[in-house]
C-alpha cells in the first residue's frame, strides 16, 4: 500500500496527497476501459488487479477486437461473477488498438462517465492506483474546475512476461520528462502512456469523437489536455507494465530508440509526418469547439501546423523559437533534421 502520493502539475506547484482513499466519494461514475485482442495469456491477471483496487466503485468496459484465442471466454467467466465487468459488443469487428480504444472512449462518453482510466490487457495494477490517481484528479478539479479538460498520469514499473523487474521507472528508462512536458514537447513526442492515465469528463467530451487517422489515442488525449487544460504527473509507478513478444507499444530505452533510428530512419520520418497531421486535427478540434487558448499555445500550434510552408532553415529556427521539440539534445536535433527534410505535398 502507498501512504503518500506526490504529484507534480505542469506549470504549477506539487500537490501532496495524504491518505487518498479516505478522501474519495463513492458515488462518482468511475469507468475503466480496456481494449483486448488475443490476450488470453494475461487478461485474467489484469482484471484481477482491477478487482483488487482499494477504491471499488468502478465499472470496467471491455471491447474485444476479434480475438481468436480464449480472451472473450475468460472475460465472460469473470463478468459472470462481478457485475462491474461488462463486455461491449458492437459487431464492428477488428479496428486495431486505436480504433478499439476510440470506440471505448466514445462508449464511456455516451454513459456520462465522470472519470475514465485506460487499461491494457496485459499489465498488473498496484492496489492503490485508482485511489491515488482519483485523489490527484479531484485536487486538480478544485484548482482548475471540473469544466477544465484534465489528465493525470503516473510512472510505470517495467516487468517482463513473468512480472520480473526490468526497470523501476519507465520514465527514466525511456529518457522522458513528463513533469515538464508542455504542448511544444508533446507535439514532437508523446510522453504520456495510456494505461497510466486518467481523464475527466471535460477532456473526454473534448476528445470525442476521436479522429479516424490518429497516430495514437493516448497522444491525442495528451495534446488536448496540454493545449486546452492541465496535466498532472505522479512520479510513482502504479502499474506493472508488462513487456512481451505480443506488446503493441512497449518500453524502449533512449539508446535503443537511437539505434532503431539509424536502422530505419524512414519509419521515424513517417512518424513526424503523422504528428504534423495530428496537430492539424488538434487545431481543427479546438477551433470547432470554440476553445480559448493561451498565446504561447496558439503560437506553438500555428507554427507546427504550418511549418512545412517555411524554408528548411527557417523551420529549424521557428521550432527553437517556439520551444517545439524534445527535451534531450540529440533527440531534439534528430527531430529538427527530420522536419527540415520533409517536402510539402
Amino acid at each position: 500500500m502507498h501512504d503518500t502520493c506526490p504529484s507534480k502539475i505542469v506549470d504549477s506547484q506539487p500537490i501532496m496527497i495524504l491518505n487518498p482513499a479516505a478522501r474519495l466519494p463513492s458515488a462518482q461514475r468511475v469507468v475503466v476501459v480496456m481494449a483486448t485482442y488475443n490476450g488470453a495469456r494475461f487478461i485474467e491477471a489484469q482484471i484481477r488487479s482491477i478487482q483488487a483496487q482499494s477504491y471499488a466503485h468502478w465499472v470496467l468496459y471491455i471491447r474485444d477486437d476479434g480475438s481468436r484465442d480464449e480472451t472473450v471466454q475468460k472475460i465472460l467467466h469473470l463478468a459472470a461473477h462481478d457485475q462491474r465487468i461488462q463486455l461491449v459488443q458492437n459487431g464492428l469487428g477488428n479496428q486495431g488498438v486505436v480504433g478499439n480504444f476510440s470506440m471505448l472512449l466514445e462508449f464511456a462518453a455516451q454513459r456520462e462517465a465522470d472519470y475514465v482510466f485506460l487499461a491494457d490487457q496485459d499489465d498488473v495494477w498496484y492496489p492503490d492506483k485508482l485511489a491515488i490517481m482519483l485523489a490527484n484528479m479531484q485536487d486538480l478539479e478544485q484548482n482548475y474546475l471540473a469544466t477544465t479538460p484534465l489528465l493525470v498520469h503516473c510512472d510505470l514499473a517495467i516487468v517482463d512476461s513473468a512480472l520480473q523487474p526490468v526497470a523501476n521507472s519507465f520514465v527514466i528508462y525511456s529518457g522522458l520528462y513528463p513533469a515538464t512536458a508542455h504542448l511544444g514537447v508533446l507535439l514532437s513526442q508523446n510522453q504520456i502512456t495510456g494505461c497510466a492515465s486518467l481523464i475527466n469528463r471535460a477532456l473526454l467530451k473534448l476528445a470525442c469523437p476521436l479522429p479516424k487517422s490518429l497516430r495514437m489515442h493516448d497522444w491525442w488525449l495528451a495534446l488536448l489536455a496540454a493545449a486546452a487544460g492541465k496535466i498532472a504527473y505522479i512520479p510513482q509507478p502504479l502499474v506493472q507494465y508488462r513487456q512481451h513478444a505480443g506488446s503493441v507499444v512497449g518500453a524502449v530505452s533512449l539508446m535503443r530508440r537511437f539505434v532503431n533510428f539509424i536502422k530505419d530512419w524512414h519509419h521515424y520520418l513517417e512518424v513526424v509526418r503523422r504528428s504534423l497531421l495530428q496537430a492539424e486535427m488538434l487545431e481543427a478540434r479546438l477551433l470547432t469547439r470554440g476553445i480559448q487558448l493561451p498565446d504561447l499555445v496558439k503560437r506553438q500550434l500555428h507554427t507546427f501546423t504550418h511549418i512545412l510552408n517555411r524554408s528548411p532553415l527557417n523551420r529549424a529556427r521557428q521550432l527553437r523559437k517556439q520551444q517545439i521539440g524534445m527535451h534531450l539534445a540529440i533527440p531534439r536535433w534528430v527531430f529538427i533534421v527530420l522536419i527540415t527534410i520533409i517536402k510539402k505535398t
